[in-house]
């Protein structure tokens, strides 16, 4: 496709101009080909009571980054197809992501990402694919806020379609003192309609001061505008306070608490304009081993969504991923989104979406793994709502190129 292309093409531009010349670079890159069997009782969330079926998955996840004394690079592409043997057919979702960070000098590192995502039913929510540890690739710590998730995507039972963007800088402005500058846009589109699509561009800009060794307060600024159809429009403006905490030699806490000030604009119609002023929240804490991670994470304010609104909302969620020994690994997800209460078009409504995830994967050989994948998920509405997905896989996984 034409957008893949140039995301990609451009970050392979920008990455080439940020490596100096002369200075070493370590790589790596692979390409995973996977296929699977399983059966799921109602994998695209569909209403009705006769959802369930069995299926044949083939995945391919493919991986390259690189890195040198000031850069990281990476661009990763998550490609997959269901075959359903009853009902829905084949249906395919897919993840692309570049990623890259270059120290400009000492006091000054810019960073960037762009990623284009096409799914269904939130089936993306619940792979384990992914970047092991170990692997060559940016800072992960940069993004300065939670993406909180919007639930009513996956009731729709229509494909979308998510594009975003964000570049910044982090400066270094004494010893102890640092501001960081970030700005991004999406675009959501969903597939046989044009009545959802929105675009959303936003801002952030923050300053930390560095406590002591290991603590570090702040503040930042956040600005977000959304653009939707017929005039409508959602501007949010709010300031935050924030630390940065490092609990232990393992254990890394990140915290930001303050408000945000939410401005509804139903164009034409008119209906429900709205102002108004909440707690904007978000928080991790995590810890990170060689053998181990966990992250909590969790985050609370208003935020654009794809039913043209802009409820309060919150997401909270736990990763785990444990290597049991030289072969075996085990992984799980258990989160809750939540869109509150809202009021649109003299129509009320709130939703919540549930999901608890776990796999367990062993090496054969180097190449090759084998392993089982369960998920329980739940999509819940103001008024009825769609039968719960409990699925199930096992699966293959061959590697060609470098090996783990």
């Amino acid at each position: 496709m034409t957008v893949r292309r140039l995301a990609t093409t451009g970050l392979l531009a920008v990455s080439a101009l940020a490596a100096p010349a002369g200075l070493s670079a370590k790589s790596q890159t692979y390409v995973d080909v996977g296929a699977g069997l399983g059966y799921s009782t109602n994998p695209l969330l569909a209403f009705g009571d006769n959802t369930g079926s069995a299926f044949g998955r083939v995945s391919l996840y493919g991986y390259h980054g690189w890195s040198t004394e000031r850069t990281a690079t990476s661009l990763s592409a998550y490609v997959e197809n269901n075959a359903y043997f009853r009902r829905y057919g084949n249906k395919q979702v897919f993840n692309l992501s570049a990623n890259t960070t270059y120290a400009a000098n000492e006091k000054v590192k810019l960073f960037g990402g762009l990623n284009f995502s096409g799914d269904i039913g939130g089936q993306l929510g619940s792979r384990y694919y992914g970047t092991p540890t170990g692997s060559v690739t940016p800072d992960p710590a940069i993004p300065s806020t939670i993406v909180i998730v919007d639930p009513n995507l996956y009731g729709l039972n229509q494909r979308q379609y998510t594009l975003s963007g964000n570049a910044g800088a982090n400066i270094v402005l004494s010893p102890k003192d640092a501001l960081t500058v970030t700005v991004g846009a999406q675009h959501l589109f969903v597939a046989q309609t044009n009545e959802l699509d929105y675009t959303s561009y936003n801002t952030t800009v923050g300053y930390d001061r560095q406590i002591n060794e290991r603590m570090s307060v702040g503040g930042r600024l956040l600005v977000q505008y959304a653009d939707y159809k017929f005039g409508r429009s959602i501007f949010e403006i709010g300031p935050q306070a924030t630390v940065r905490a490092r609990l232990s030699e393992q254990w890394d806490l990140n915290a930001a608490v303050g408000f945000v000030r939410t401005t509804q604009d139903f164009g034409i119609a008119g209906i429900d304009n709205s102002s108004s002023i909440n707690l904007a929240l978000d928080a991790s804490l995590c810890r990170q081993l060689e053998y181990e991670r966990i992250c909590a994470r969790a985050a609370r304010r208003t935020q654009s969504s794809v039913i043209g609104s802009a409820p309060v909302s919150t997401t909270a969620s736990l990763d785990y991923y444990r290597k049991l020994g030289a072969k075996d690994s085990i992984q799980g997800t258990a989160s809750i989104a939540r869109t509150g209460a809202y009021r649109l078009a003299n129509v009320n409504g709130s939703s919540t979406f549930y999901t608890v995830s776990a796999a367990y994967d062993r090496l054969i050989n180097d190449r090759l793994s084998g392993g089982v994948q369960a998920a329980w998920r739940k999509l819940s509405f103001s008024g009825p709502d769609p039968k719960t997905d409990i699925g199930g896989s096992v699966y293959l996984r061959y590697r060609l190129g470098d090996v783990r």
